[in-house]
């Protein structure tokens, strides 16, 4: 029987070695996640409100690098497409500035020559990224241009005159469903890089620097039915004035694209680094020293195993032992 006169003292060896236990088992939790806690509300209300502003921050600027990420896809198009379209204004430039006179064997290889760029280019003005045709302005799931060497032969030759929100160009789709205009083909996206800071980018087919483009293209398709020296050599003029026009138009397109890919990507820099210093910052209210944790692991297990002895001692005494 345990004696009256030890029962307190034994309570308070017992409650000891509970709260010993405790301690380790903390520790051991810190040794084995090299965090002081698991739990928010296991800190102090100054670390924890840290901690919550820190991991906002965080996934804030995460968001912020996945939107420019989806962005990026989307301007490496344009830049790929636009590079394609400024070699063919380029080429077929040429095209139209060394046949000015008529010359009726070679009327059927400028006629395959223009076709072959109005097809290149319809396929540069209806790609997708993802399920958004990108040159639609915002009526992403609308695909922009119609079949642009069908048009050339069955419309009449265009004028040099390219016209501008809201009006759409006759090779437009909707304007060849029969929409009169559309200001949405026209209005370029924007993504938020940054609290506060946003960046407007896009290109539309509507652009007049395409109008150019592909009304040049189609004058040179006019040419090859010219039925007279004079029409010929007006629509050649017409294509190489409209394709000169155009080139220099889409090099002032792909500069701006440009500047916005640099803009992106010297704001992915920015985020890296700001994640990667407030994870530091969280890092330096969570993280234990491990080394001394483990120290302070072996001089906790050695206490343990002292009251377990004293504890086992105690129970030894009894009654009789004070009498």
């Amino acid at each position: 029987m345990t004696s009256v006169s030890t029962l307190g003292t034994q309570l308070q060896a017992i409650s000891n070695m509970l709260g010993e236990q405790t301690s380790l088992n903390t520790l051991t939790q810190q040794l084995a996640t090299g965090d002081q806690y698991n739990n928010l509300t296991d800190y102090s209300p100054v670390d924890a409100h840290q901690l919550l502003n820190f991991q906002n921050a965080v996934t804030q600027k995460q968001g912020y690098l996945s939107s420019i990420q989806t962005v990026q896809s989307r301007l490496t198009v344009y830049d790929s497409t636009m590079t394609d379209m400024e070699t063919v204004a380029k080429q077929a430039g040429s095209l139209a500035t060394q046949n000015q006179t008529l010359d009726s064997s070679n009327l059927a290889s400028l006629q395959s020559s223009a076709q072959n760029y109005l097809i290149e280019v319809q396929d540069d003005l209806n790609q997708q990224v993802g399920d958004r045709y990108i040159y639609s302005g915002v009526r992403y799931s609308t695909q922009p241009v119609t079949n642009l060497a069908t048009l050339s032969l069955t419309t009449s030759p265009p004028t040099t005159t390219t016209v501008s929100s809201p009006t759409l160009p006759n090779y437009d789709t909707e304007a060849v469903a029969g929409t009169a205009s559309d200001a949405a083909a026209y209005t370029q996206d924007t993504v938020t890089i940054d609290q506060g800071y946003d960046v407007t980018y896009g290109v539309s087919s509507n652009n007049p620097a395409f109008q150019q483009l592909i009304n040049g293209l189609r004058y040179i398709s006019a040419a090859t039915t010219a039925t007279d020296a004079a029409t010929y050599q007006s629509d050649m003029k017409n294509a190489s004035t409209l394709l000169g026009s155009a080139l220099t138009g889409i090099q002032t397109l792909q500069a701006n694209n440009a500047n916005n890919q640099n803009t992106l990507t010297n704001e992915t820099t920015t985020q890296n680094t700001d994640i990667t210093n407030l994870q530091d910052q969280i890092g330096n209210i969570q993280q234990v020293n491990t080394a001394q944790v483990a120290t302070e692991i072996d001089s906790l297990q050695t206490q343990l195993q002292a009251s377990y002895s004293a504890t086992a001692s105690l129970e030894q005494l009894s009654i009789l032992k004070y009498l």
